[in-house]
């Protein structure tokens, strides 16, 4: 029978001290990291959030007209106006009849700076087969979620 030795505690300890150390210094370089990840994260997303809530948009009027007895020939226009506190990119404007027809008036991305009005207009919407004449309901997006404005006529 052979004889084991077993290693004294000292350097048991000293082991044991040194693994904790060095898994420790692991993690505290990991939270680190994800610490400053995070932080800058929620400091980009809260810019974006103090910007968006500086912005407004309103539509004022819209009007839509058939001029002729099917409906295909239209003539279109929504008014927006930036009444906000900073430059809105506006993401899509539409203009819908009372049969919820719809009339796409910008699909692309435009920006509408501190106090000015523009006219988004569609000579013929290609998609808006059987207009009824008028519009019922316009909607202006903008890239900020949740800041919108739909405009309702109360005659339809």
């Amino acid at each position: 029978m052979t004889k084991r030795k077993a290693v004294s505690p000292l350097i048991a300890v000293v082991l044991l001290i040194v693994f904790t150390v060095a898994v420790s210094t692991m993690i505290m370089s990991w939270m680190n990291t994800y610490t400053k990840d995070t932080t800058a994260g929620a400091s980009s997303n809260t810019d974006t959030v103090i910007a968006c809530s500086k912005q407004t948009v309103n539509i004022p009027t819209a009007t839509g007209v058939s001029t002729d007895e099917t409906g295909g020939y239209l003539n279109v226009t929504v008014n927006v106006e930036n009444n906000g506190q900073m430059n809105t990119t506006i993401k899509k404007v539409i203009a819908f009849d009372s049969a919820n027809i719809v009339c796409e008036l910008s699909s692309t991305e435009q920006t509408l700076e501190v106090g000015d009005f523009q006219a988004f207009g569609q000579i013929n919407c290609s998609n808006a087969t059987g207009w009824s004449g008028g519009v019922c309901r316009a909607r202006v997006t903008t890239t900020c979620g949740g800041i919108y404005d739909e405009w309702i006529n109360t005659s339809c």
